[in-house]
């Protein structure tokens, strides 16, 4: 009897963290539904955007995401953690729970991009979902960052917001840029391929190059097999010997030489993240604690 309660005791105190930790997944995710509806393009919690600019940022939303397929959101609020770390994580993990915990999202990976407006800490933050990490890659989005900067300083909550759509529409209409790829931002590690599709150019050069190559062997080919110009007979008996030779040799003993084969890496990693230079066009990635991946980033105004 004493054995069975140990045993319930040591099996209660296993399970004790996972329900803690469930609960707090739930009671979070509930904590975010009760703040906003993934219905909502614009969540103004401190109600600082005129309803006029709400609306042309909403139209801006909906132009993108008709066209694109990804789900795009503007969030204005005070209700962050307190965050003085020179990396803003706090700001980071609150920018993506809010994305993921509402339900924000398009398609199986949850495309889509949260640009929030952080008034405690004076933060801007882009959260990234999806194909949006390879969209706006780390270049791209210190020019989102740019574009919204100035209004912020000024206090244009809705302005900001409304210059961070539409140079994330502009981007959308361009297509992923050239050369992109994800990479790990702790390790540096590189997660992806890099992006390059082919020109069309390159593609009808390619065409072009195919055909000629194929048409010569066809007449090499062609050539040969109807003989032309030329008449040929092959004397089978005539220009032929066969002769059987017995091999006797035998081998008193063998040796085999090895050569290390060089393991350099191609191309290496980095973990530093930069918006020019090498990693200029790279995309910067990360977990989130509802465990989907993220990019994205921000600064203080």
């Amino acid at each position: 009897m004493v054995r069975k309660l140990i045993a319930a005791l040591l099996v209660a105190a296993l399970l004790l963290p996972c329900a803690a930790f469930a609960g707090s997944l739930s009671s979070r995710n509930q904590e975010f539904r009760i703040k906003a509806d993934p219905a909502l393009q614009v969540v103004d919690q401190e109600d600082r955007i005129d309803d006029a600019i709400e609306q042309r940022i909403i139209d801006a939303i909906d132009a993108i995401e008709s066209k694109h397929q990804v789900d795009l959101v503007v969030l204005v609020t005070s209700n962050t953690p307190a965050d003085y770390s020179d990396s803003l994580y706090r700001v980071r993990d609150f920018a993506d729970d809010f994305y993921d915990y509402t339900g924000y999202g398009m398609g199986e990976d949850f495309s889509g991009l949260l640009y929030l407006i952080d008034l405690n800490n004076r933060v801007q933050w882009i959260s990234t979902g999806g194909v949006m990490i390879s969209y706006i890659n780390d270049m791209r989005e210190e020019q989102i960052l740019d574009a919204a900067e100035p209004y912020l300083k000024n206090g244009d909550w809705g302005y900001a917001a409304l210059a961070a759509m539409h140079q994330t529409g502009e981007f959308m209409d361009q297509g992923q840029m050239k050369g992109t790829f994800i990479y790990d931002e702790v390790t540096g590690k590189r997660l992806s391929g890099i992006y390059n599709p082919l020109e069309p150019f390159e593609i009808l050069l390619a065409a072009i190059a195919g055909v000629a190559v194929a048409a010569v062997i066809v007449g090499a080919v062609s050539g040969s097999y109807s003989l032309k110009g030329r008449t040929y007979a092959y004397e089978l008996k005539k220009n032929s010997t066969a002769e059987m030779l017995a091999d006797e040799e035998q081998y008193l003993r063998e040796s085999v030489t090895r050569r290390a084969r060089s393991t350099d890496s191609v191309g290496g990693s980095s973990g530093s993240r930069s918006s020019g230079g090498g990693r200029s066009f790279g995309s910067g990635s990360h977990r989130s604690s509802s465990g989907r991946s993220h990019g994205g980033g921000g600064r203080r105004f």
